[in-house]
């Protein structure tokens, strides 16, 4: 390996490409001190219609180049199809393109290949490259899991294909890498060599991206009613479903001269037709769905709210998921609320000093937004922003992973 180590990282989701995988993905190339780094990738706009060109700057400010693939026509129209019945995913139609570019940057000389998901098609570059090229180290990293995902129905025959696939890369991938401990022993599945080859990088927000907090000026209602801003990023899908904040914000308490507004921010889903219908029962509380917004200014809404709220997953009885947003809100100083079950979520939010709510109980969980109403009757302090998740020591772990696999 030379000095300063050269990398190719192959990932799907990249700015501007907005998507929490994208994000990840560039605060921790950002991050990674003393690396050479290319980032191959599909065009934006294949993944995810919506763009984030600020992002996408930020993205291409790596210490390399960015290279994109636009597959063929057939396979752009397939891709557009949520249901196509493939797996592990749709962009499975995109890798004879990108493997081809792959092969075709190989000879520049990379000291490691890096594969990252979501989308795992993206691993099984990684998979053809380490067949060719069996000398150069490939490191495997996981947001999700791969098989029995809560957001995937399983299909006979493409799903055992799928699962096929999923133990060859495991096996031939120099190391992996997991956000959680708990996606690792799930990925892993008490397999020792597995295990021995696995760390764990949990994912990281950078400081540069929020704004000073003189900069931030919170609006005051004129009929003197005192307002408070609750605000929840990220997409409801699969189990993880809006129905529990409705049901927990019409058991709630609200002091007379208070009200609770709740904004939702991400992709639409069928169940915001009926906020409209709750807000008109409410004069002092009410859902609104605000839409999309570009990631800079998310994290400027989130430091600019007097709550943050994540509603996990429900799949597991001990969830093992790192929603990355979450880590986005401990980079925002401002409380969080996690309504979770037992499990990764549950841990980090106690950890860090923050509150929680049993998913599965609504009383739970209209106790726990009494007591945030009760807890800004004071003066707020910002919280300090938690190091641990700094995407410079993030980086730095990771450079680490990257030093150990050069051979």
């Amino acid at each position: 390996m030379t000095t300063l180590p050269r990398i190719l990282v192959i990932g799907y989701c990249y700015p501007p490409t907005a998507s929490p995988e994208a994000f990840v993905t560039a605060k921790l190339l950002r991050n990674i001190p003393n690396c050479k780094i290319d980032v191959l990738t599909l065009e934006a706009g294949l993944v995810s219609n919506f763009r984030d060109p600020e992002m996408g700057k930020y993205a291409q400010d790596i210490n390399g180049e960015v290279f994109k693939v636009n597959p063929s026509l057939l396979a752009r129209i397939l891709c557009r199809s949520p249901r196509l019945p493939l797996r592990p995913d749709r962009w499975l139609l995109a890798n004879s393109s990108v493997r081809k570019k792959a092969l075709d940057l190989l000879p520049n000389g990379y000291d490691c290949v890096v594969t990252r998901s979501q989308y795992h098609s993206a691993h099984l570059i990684g998979l053809h490259l380490k067949k060719r090229f069996p000398e150069l180290p490939w490191i495997a990293c996981f947001s999700d899991p791969w098989s029995n995902s809560d957001h995937q129905k399983n299909v006979p025959l493409f799903s055992a294909y799928s699962r096929n696939l999923e133990k060859k890369v495991l096996a031939n991938a120099n190391q992996l890498v997991f956000p959680t401990e708990g996606l690792m022993l799930h990925m892993t599945n008490n397999d020792k060599n597995l295990r021995q080859k696995s760390s764990i990088v949990p994912h990281g927000y950078d400081p540069r991206l929020y704004h000073d907090s003189d900069e931030l000026t919170k609006k005051i209602p004129a009929n003197g009613t005192t307002e408070y801003c609750w605000r929840i990023f990220g997409s409801f899908y699969g189990n993880r479903q809006p129905d529990i904040l409705i049901k927990a914000l019409q058991l709630i308490n609200i002091p007379k001269g208070k009200k609770v507004r709740i904004e939702i921010y991400g992709t639409a889903h069928e169940k915001y037709t009926e906020l409209d219908q709750f807000n008109t029962k409410y004069n002092d509380r009410e859902i609104l769905y605000m839409g999309q917004t570009p990631h800079k200014n998310a994290l400027r809404l989130m430091q600019n709210s007097d709550l943050l709220i994540v509603v996990d997953s429900t799949e597991l009885e001990q969830s093992f998921y790192l929603p990355s947003k979450i880590i986005d809100y401990f980079g925002s100083g401002t409380p969080v609320l996690s309504i979770c079950r037992a499990g990764t979520v549950e841990n980090i939010t106690i950890a860090n000093g923050h509150h929680v709510a049993n998913i599965d109980d609504t009383q739970s969980i209209s106790i726990a937004m009494e007591k945030a109403i009760e807890r800004e009757k004071s003066q707020r302090t910002r919280k300090k922003a938690i190091t641990e998740y700094d995407a410079h020591a993030i980086g730095s772990k990771f450079r680490k992973i990257i030093q150990s696999n050069h051979q």
